[in-house]
């Protein structure tokens, strides 16, 4: 009985550590600050190059540029998109004068521009172990790739909402 109870604790710890679908594929998202949560990552303008900041989201509609798509979902390494823009890490270092996000043209082979959405904690990491990482708060404020780790954990936590159709 003891044996039966421990492996049905182990498979109950094994299924809660595994990461929800929590936006399907292809589903738009504000990105939510823990931070200040009326605020969310977005591209600054619609264009290759373009910086990541903290922006007061918009209505979700085809042309706001803070409604994000996790090309493939949450849980999985997906590229996020705004049109043909995807956020990317190429040439982007961590605590760096060159560690500000920006969005480029989608390259479905840039390992550089997949991302994972993560549940617990809500972060948005890289296969480098890093996070996309707010520093203060406000408006506008530039978004970076720091490494993710406990000391800068609070900067680091998004929740993404699904935008409605």
């Amino acid at each position: 009985m003891l044996a039966f109870i421990t492996v049905v604790s182990s498979a109950l710890a094994l299924a809660s550590s595994v990461t929800a679908d929590f936006i399907p594929a292809g589903s738009a998202a504000h990105f939510f600050s823990t931070q200040n949560s009326s605020l969310v990552f977005a591209p600054l303008a619609a264009a290759s190059g373009a910086i990541l900041v903290a922006a007061l989201p918009g209505d979700g509609s085809s042309d706001d540029i803070t409604a994000l798509y996790p090309l493939d979902g949450s849980g999985v390494p997906t590229q996020i998109a705004y049109g043909d823009f995807c956020i990317t890490a190429n040439g982007v270092v961590p605590e760096s004068s060159s560690q500000v996000l920006y969005v480029a043209e989608c390259d479905s082979t840039d390992p550089a521009q997949f991302w994972t959405l993560n549940a617990d904690p809500p972060t948005v990491s890289n296969a480098d172990g890093n996070c996309i990482t707010l520093g203060r708060p406000a408006n506008g404020v530039s978004v970076v790739l720091d490494f993710c780790n406990d000391v800068l954990e609070n900067k680091q936590l998004w929740i993404p909402k699904p935008i409605s159709a």
